[in-house]
């Protein structure tokens, strides 16, 4: 059988090399007991959604502050792994795939000072997804008062919604938070003027009959594609406006989309905007 060093005294057997429960258990081993897998790792192991850069090889690993430091801990920088060292509360450990790990309101919490707002939304977007309830998380929220990481964890709490179904519709939404704009129906079914279901929209607001769509790859499949554009036909048949939005706009320009979606609320339902300046 074939191993890989990853720190000194610490070798994985290459058949899991990419198993990463089989990875996070192996560098456990060789940590204090009551060791946990914590940060992006965390974040990783529960399946929430993450920015690209945050998906590395390298484990993020929390010894909960009473223990005494191990001699890894001593030096926490490794290519394999990061040691970091917190108080972690008892019902903030949960086991992944037998895997002892941070909470998923816990590892909201900690990544809270290392995401932006975008990010840290959607991060939580996909934690209501999983199964974290909005009170775990307000409690994480009211725990770190005053600590790094507060501010943006209590600016994000609002702003989360579980009806989101991917990391860019999450990022489309927040690109909407201004101050006289008011909040959009998040995958909510439209109708026509009959009653007859229309599409359900990314986000919508039925004030001004404005959908908005994202395009991600997904959309590019021939049978995908179709549906989409008898549905975008539908709607505007119906009297809505579509716009629709890919990876560019809403991950690299999200600053432009307020804009776009400002002008044609003055120009379709101005009342919206008055309403919410």
């Amino acid at each position: 059988m074939s191993t890989i060093r990853i720190a000194r005294g610490i070798r994985l057997d290459s058949a899991h090399a990419d198993d990463l429960a089989f990875r996070c258990v192996t560098v456990l081993g060789a940590m204090p007991p009551s060791t946990v897998m914590s940060g992006f790792t965390a974040a990783r192991l529960h399946g929430l959604w993450l920015p690209p850069h945050a998906v590395t090889a390298r484990l993020d690993v929390t010894v909960v502050a009473t223990e005494r430091a191990s001699r890894l801990v001593s030096r926490p920088q490794h290519s394999a792994f990061v040691v970091h060292r917190r108080r972690v509360a008892p019902h903030d450990i949960v086991a992944v795939e037998g895997v002892p790990t941070t909470s998923i309101a816990r590892t909201w919490r900690d990544l809270a000072t290392l995401l932006p707002l975008a990010d840290l939304v959607a991060m939580g977007d996909s934690a209501l997804r999983v199964g974290a309830a909005l009170e775990e998380l307000a409690m994480q929220c009211q725990d770190v008062r005053g600590r790094p990481g507060a501010r943006s964890a209590t600016a994000a709490l609002p702003l989360l919604d579980a009806r989101s179904r991917s990391r860019p519709e999450s990022h489309m939404r927040v690109a909407l938070v201004h101050r006289d704009l008011p909040a959009f129906a998040v995958n909510q079914a439209v109708f026509d003027d009959f009653g007859q279901w229309l599409a359900e929209p990314d986000l919508s607001l039925a004030a001004a009959r404005l959908a908005l769509e994202y395009q991600g790859s997904d959309h590019a499949d021939p049978e995908r594609m179709r549906k989409d554009m008898t549905r975008v036909t539908e709607l505007r048949r119906a009297g809505w406006e579509v716009l629709l939005y890919g990876p560019a706009e809403v991950l690299r320009r999200p600053q432009f989309i307020a804009v776009e979606v400002r002008d044609i609320l003055r120009r379709r339902a101005p009342h919206v905007l008055l309403r919410h300046s």
